[in-house]
């Protein structure tokens, strides 16, 4: 039985939205359908959507603070874009600044769930969701009900170890990633069957996890995409 998830604006979602809108939008300016150049003010857009998704499902201790900073530059690029103001890219640095220092202070207390290589953050959710920019994120779950999740990576990495966590007998979950020039590693228990099932493009989706004789082992689909980057399943 295969697991289900609802939809949520997470980084992969936006990702894929801003993909479909702009291949959409060239396509039809290359047919001489529309002119694409009045749409391209919009593309804050997805500045605010991918903030917004922060907001809601933050992936470390400072993630709402940086999806609201994110929302609030992308609100001022768009009315920017749009010409009801003439503030320029000189003066909304100091947003940028905002966001570092915001980072550092919630990212790194004591309960920071960014976590290190010697001692990841652990996490009893029933999902996981990591998603690193520029940086690295180090979990490890628990759940005693795993039923999959999400993981990005850009210009960063991702390890995330599921040893300890347990999926009910019977379902199948999936986790999908996504990585650009950057790099995801997944540690499962032994018990688990891994089924690999990646699009690499200039990348990799390497499997070295070890598969249990067990025919009803459970099943963890590892599905996504790596763009000059890689995705590495162990144990």
């Amino acid at each position: 039985m295969g697991s289900k998830r609802s939809f949520e604006l997470s980084g992969q979602a936006v990702l894929g939205i801003m993909a479909i809108f702009f291949g959409l939008l060239f396509l039809l300016d290359n047919m001489d359908i529309i002119d694409a150049r009045p749409y391209l003010h919009y593309w804050p857009v997805f500045l605010i959507l991918f903030g917004l998704g922060r907001i809601l499902h933050p992936s470390h201790a400072g993630g709402r603070f940086f999806g609201a900073a994110v929302t609030l530059f992308g609100i001022l690029l768009l009315i920017r874009s749009l010409g009801y103001t003439e503030i320029g890219l000189s003066e909304l640095w100091p947003v940028l600044l905002i966001l570092v220092g915001g980072g550092l202070i919630l990212g790194r207390t004591k309960h920071s769930p960014i976590g290190n290589a010697v001692n990841p953050v652990k996490d009893s959710r029933d999902a996981v969701n990591a998603f690193a920019l520029l940086s690295g994120v180090h979990q490890s779950n628990n759940s005693q009900d795993f039923r999959g999740g999400e993981i990005t990576a850009i210009l960063g990495g991702c390890d995330i170890d599921l040893r300890a966590a347990v999926i009910q007998v019977g379902e199948a979950v999936e986790v999908t990633t996504f990585t650009c020039w950057g790099a995801i590693k997944i540690r499962v228990p032994q018990n688990w069957n891994a089924r690999v099932r990646g699009f690499p493009f200039m990348g990799s989706f390497d499997d070295k996890s070890v598969k249990p004789s067990d025919a009803n082992a459970p099943i963890v689909d590892i599905t996504g995409t790596a763009i000059m980057a890689g995705v590495e399943v162990t144990n």
